[in-house]
């Protein structure tokens, strides 16, 4: 993983205005072939679902390929898959058809002994979630999700020991299969020591943490926790999988945390952040009814998956699907990733990064910013795409923009006689 080196040194840059600021290398460009989930931009949907559930998600697929999703998760809660898994493979073959894959979430990644769980319906316990394991692995999924695992700092070395070997028999489940199916999972930055545990002794393919998600909509703080993820899993050989938003549980959606970025967050912010979490090197797993798509709680059968109908919405989607064309066309999830400070123009509270020669400028101010001309606009939080000619860019507050970045051009050399 020597490509994935973390610098903190600055360096000095001279752009066409010959202004200098300062760039601070956080991660390295990673070059070579990767697996489909290095870069994977997955739908997340949220809560249990029952297989009628399945066939109304299967309909949604085309339009997964076509917003550009890598894949979709689903958690098929509801349904006794280890007695009849028939339903979920047929899911798994049509959606592959579209060349969506399909991630299995089993939730019950809690630490064995401990009194906290999250089994409903047919999650009863341990056991059943390797039984349901293997059953999802046949039915043809393409990744294991155990949703968050349960625990505090406080659990034992036995505890820990425990579910270490859990994890074990579950990767030897995944080695069966010639396909390489994935194993994912979510822990928490307030459990410092369980996430470095998880981290450095059971390995995930995708191990997201809450660092995006507990963020306030400071410019700083968000820096400072993409730089210690990046950070964390480069050490390690990690791949960062990003989460800004916790999906819809059963029956309710959850609640922003207190003092993040999504307490009180406009529609505007929140697709601001959808486009900062998109920008990063890494995976992506996107929160369906936080982007476009919801649960409908009213429906007179239960709980259905669908999309949004507003104009809002639509407008959302189009920005998805033009962010992932983009994010694809440069190879963004396996690009560099340098912090840009001192700029003329970005006042305080904007913050600017590079990744494979896009520009991402965040405001998170009170104060629109001017983005110069040179740096041509590909899209933005409002669904813009395309500026001006010879005119700045405006970003207003809440608002992220992505831009074509200007060529860099060293300063003049000075001759003397």
């Amino acid at each position: 993983m020597g490509h994935n080196g973390v610098m903190s040194d600055t360096s000095t840059l001279h752009v066409a205005s010959d202004s200098s600021v300062t760039t601070r290398l956080v991660q390295r460009v990673q070059r070579g072939h990767f697996p489909w989930w290095r870069r994977a931009v997955t739908c997340d949907i949220g809560g249990g679902v029952t297989d009628e559930d399945l066939e109304v998600i299967e309909k949604l697929s085309f339009d997964f390929a076509r917003v550009g999703f890598t894949a979709v998760a689903v958690r098929p809660a509801h349904a006794d898959i280890a007695v009849d898994g028939s339903r979920l493979t047929s899911f798994i073959e049509r959606v592959h058809r579209t060349g969506v894959k399909v991630i299995v979430r089993l939730s019950g990644a809690r630490v064995p002994g401990s009194s906290e769980g999250a089994f409903v319906n047919f999650e009863q316990d341990v056991s059943s979630l390797v039984v349901r394991t293997r059953a999802a692995l046949k039915a043809g999924a393409d990744g294991i999700d155990l949703g968050i695992i349960r625990e505090d700092d406080q659990s034992g070395d036995d505890q820990a020991q425990r579910f270490t070997q859990l994890i074990h028999i579950l990767q030897a489940e995944l080695a069966d299969f010639d396909r390489m199916p994935i194993l994912a999972a979510e822990s928490s930055i307030t459990t410092p020591h369980a996430l470095s545990r998880h981290l450095e002794e059971d390995w995930f393919h995708h191990l997201r943490d809450d660092a995006l998600v507990t963020c306030p909509w400071d410019i700083t703080e968000l820096h400072e926790r993409i730089a210690c993820t990046l950070s964390e899993r480069s050490r390690l050989g990690h791949v960062a999988a990003w989460q800004w938003s916790h999906c819809v549980t059963d029956n309710r959606p959850v609640l922003p945390s207190p003092g993040s970025w999504e307490e009180g967050a406009s529609q505007w912010r929140r697709n601001a952040m959808a486009l900062v979490a998109l920008s990063l090197p890494g995976a992506a797993y996107a929160p369906f009814d936080r982007l476009a798509g919801r649960r409908n709680f009213d429906a007179h059968d239960g709980a259905h998956v669908e999309w949004e109908p507003s104009e809002d919405a639509r407008r959302e989607r189009e920005m998805v699907s033009r962010a992932l064309r983009i994010r694809v066309e440069r190879s963004m999830g396996s690009g560099s990733l340098a912090y840009v400070n001192h700029l003329a123009w970005a006042h305080e509270g904007v913050g600017v990064h590079l990744c494979a020669g896009v520009m991402v400028v965040v405001n998170a101010s009170d104060t629109p910013v001017e983005v110069p001309p040179e740096h041509a606009l590909l899209l933005d939080s409002t669904g813009r795409s395309g500026g001006e000619p010879n005119q700045p860019t405006v970003v207003g507050p809440d608002q992220c923009a992505w831009f074509e970045a200007a060529l860099v051009q060293a300063p003049p050399v000075s001759s003397y006689s």
